[in-house]
């Protein structure tokens, strides 16, 4: 089982913001500013409301592995 628990509390630390088009297969990351996921969640209500044709979504930063340490 993965380390990330589905319960999501507000104050939960190490959120970005995630996106796509709805209408076209583009994706992308805001990956610049990491945040708690209640102020994730709230600025993805903002820019969705902003925004019709995107859809934004919280997630949860995942750390790039660290390849200097399997093949030191």
């Amino acid at each position: 089982m993965t380390e990330e628990n589905l319960i999501r509390r507000d104050q939960d630390a190490g959120y970005i913001i995630a996106w796509k088009r709805k209408y076209e297969f583009e994706t992308g990351k805001f990956k610049d500013e990491t945040m708690t996921y209640g102020e994730a969640r709230k600025k993805c209500e903002e820019l969705n409301a902003e925004n019709p044709e995107n859809t934004y979504w919280p997630e949860k930063l995942k750390q790039d592995p660290e390849w200097h340490l399997v093949y030191e």
